[in-house]
């Protein structure tokens, strides 16, 4: 049994920066320093997930997986019409999905041809497809991504209107797939659903609904260290004793554990 944080990012300043984007720290978030918080908080896996201000060079994350090859995942950013060589490549580094940040981006057609080819190579690695973007544009992305037979994760609780998350269509769709066995949420960063505390007061609304449609096999949880934009107020200590607080002994070994384990072999 390995216990795993499945969303944090390591970068530093002075890597090369993508030409579109909405925010670049300025501080550091090594793979060492990872690495030491996840021994510190008996965590024995971790799932990196490309930062969005870098863009399609994924090289950083992967010299971190390569160090720990052991311990450390990854979820790589990629244009769609990405030659399958590369993806082969970066299957060797551990890497086992792409990432969708589509915040400040045009929501992508996924019926295209470039696309539907970038999703079979996907469904011949067995990877899934990570979406970051709000509840309310969720059936347009998961209903094409299951149709083209791959696997699906939804970050931060499916980030549903904050003012009335159980009563966005975008969340109550989400809740839907979970009948497929193809998709999974993360019920990660609550502190991005309004502020830390209104954050884990709507997650404690939302984890029973994800639990009932999904069941903890396929919930997943994240520190989303180093907490990008919100590091003044959050710390990996502060993530970890939310995630106590959520998620109860009793689902803690299928959240932390189980539920990655298919995630990365089903």
């Amino acid at each position: 049994m390995k216990y795993t944080d499945a969303h944090a990012h390591v970068f530093e300043p002075g890597l090369p920066l993508a030409n579109v984007r909405r925010y670049a720290p300025e501080y550091k978030a090594t793979k060492e320093m990872f690495a030491n918080q996840l021994d510190s908080h008996e965590m024995q896996r971790g799932i990196l997930i490309q930062p969005s201000f870098l863009g399609t060079d994924n090289s950083y994350m992967i010299d971190a997986i390569d160090t720990y090859p052991d311990k450390l995942y990854g979820v790589a950013v990629i244009e769609p019409n990405v030659d399958f060589d590369v993806l082969r490549e970066l299957d060797k580094h551990n890497i086992i999905g792409i990432r969708l940040n589509l915040y400040g981006k045009e929501i992508p057609d996924l019926s295209t041809p470039v696309w539907q080819q970038c999703l079979s190579y996907i469904r011949e690695l067995n990877w899934h497809v990570e979406l970051h973007i709000d509840a309310c544009v969720l059936p347009r992305l998961i209903t094409p991504l299951l149709e083209a037979g791959v696997k699906v994760v939804v970050d931060h609780f499916g980030k549903p209107n904050i003012e009335d998350p159980l009563g966005d269509e975008g969340f109550q769709y989400l809740l839907k797939q979970g009948n497929t066995k193809r998709v999974w949420v993360k019920v990660s960063a609550c502190y991005r659903l309004g502020g830390f505390e209104k954050g884990l007061e709507i997650a404690k609304n939302l984890l029973p609904h994800l639990l009932n449609s999904f069941g903890p096999r396929r919930l997943l949880w994240g520190s989303d260290w180093p907490h990008t934009q919100n590091e003044s107020t959050m710390t990996y200590d502060r993530a970890y004793e939310a995630m106590n607080e959520l998620i109860g002994s009793d689902i803690r070994e299928d959240i932390l554990s189980t539920s990655v384990d298919e995630l990365i072999y089903l």
